[in-house]
């Protein structure tokens, strides 16, 4: 995951792989060192594969459990 805007400008551009999350935040690997990345207020970006989707923060603001219930 790659942060493409945050409200705390140190965030931005900031690259690493998710490896926790809870609602508000992901646990964001980052050479060697986990940073702990509240979801609102950013725009995270996601490569799956060839593909390149941003996604706005607050959008992902639920459990994961409780994202795969919406429609």
């Amino acid at each position: 995951v790659k942060i493409i805007e945050a409200q705390n400008q140190s965030l931005k551009g900031l690259n690493g792989k998710i490896i926790d999350e809870t609602k508000h935040t992901f646990v964001v690997l980052v050479n060697n060192n986990n940073k702990t990345i509240i979801k609102k207020g950013c725009v995270f970006q996601f490569k799956i594969k060839e593909k390149t989707f941003n996604v706005d923060g607050v959008l992902l603001e639920k459990r994961p459990e409780e994202r795969i219930k919406i429609k």
